[in-house]
């Protein structure tokens, strides 16, 4: 298993499958590569050098007290990109993913970036007054305080729920545990560490800075963000490309994965 010993000692773990234009694939919060078993063999065979990593505190990549933020995560995802010699490359964030290219761009602009790709992820996630796209489409501090107290001192009880609701149509109880037993290779602490930055982050100034290509996957049921956060997007991004999934919630990628993965690999070669 490959891993890039980070400039800070932490070894980040990350897999390559295939050969031509690289991309990078960016988790969500607490989850890992493995997300993305559905969608690597085909990228693959489209003619990508497909690069999916475990961020740090995730997945097989080191355990650490420190640096979780969004910042740090952008800052590895940029020596991971350096490291293996990779131009002109391409970033495909889920979720917390698609919040770690966004400051990517705002520390980095769109150096050594040929394209991304945000899949069901909003700027902001909590509620302000005309904004309409909050996490869950109506997040105050009141509730991460409490889903925050929660994860800490009960996390599956309020996990399992949240991996449930991700989907349109909800998996089976194997299927969540299964998920779930993933997300726990995420020390609590350093799940809430990076969650609380994520949740504090807004990111719509930022986004106009994406100044390359960009295809916007929105699941059309999500209950994460629910409403129309990609036309939002869409209508400040200087070159966007909406994508929707009409049988998808907050993961279009896995229950519409072969839809994805055409759409996908058909931006990636345009670009």
């Amino acid at each position: 298993m490959p891993y890039l010993e980070l400039s800070d000692g932490v070894p980040l773990f990350y897999e390559e499958s295939g050969s031509g234009p690289a991309v990078i694939l960016i988790h969500g919060w607490t989850m890992n590569s493995s997300f993305w078993q559905g969608n690597v063999p085909a990228l693959a065979e489209a003619g990508n050098r497909v690069i999916a990593v475990d961020l740090r505190g995730h997945g097989n990549s080191g355990k650490t007290p420190d640096g979780h933020t969004l910042a740090q995560y952008a800052r590895d995802i940029r020596e991971l990109a350096s490291a293996l010699g990779l131009t002109d490359v391409s970033l495909v964030g889920w979720s917390m993913g698609a919040g770690v290219i966004l400051s990517y761009v705002e520390q980095f602009g769109t150096d050594n970036v040929r394209s991304v790709a945000f899949v069901d992820q909003s700027p902001r996630f909590l509620s302000a007054p005309g904004w309409d796209f909050p996490l869950f489409g109506n997040y105050t501090n009141l509730d991460n305080n409490v889903f925050a107290e929660t994860v800490r001192y009960d996390r599956p009880s309020v996990i399992k729920p949240f991996i449930a609701s991700c989907f349109a149509t909800r998996p089976d109880d194997a299927a969540i545990d299964a998920a779930y037993a993933e997300t726990t290779k995420t020390p609590t602490d350093a799940a809430l560490d990076v969650w609380m930055n994520m949740v504090h982050q807004d990111y719509r100034d930022v986004v106009g800075k994406v100044t390359v290509p960009t295809m916007l996957a929105y699941g059309e049921k999500s209950a994460v963000f629910p409403g129309d956060v990609a036309g939002w997007l869409a209508e400040r991004l200087p070159d966007a490309q909406v994508v929707p999934f009409p049988d998808s919630g907050h993961v279009p990628f896995a229950e519409e994965a072969e839809r994805f993965n055409t759409e996908l690999a058909r931006f990636l070669a345009k670009h």
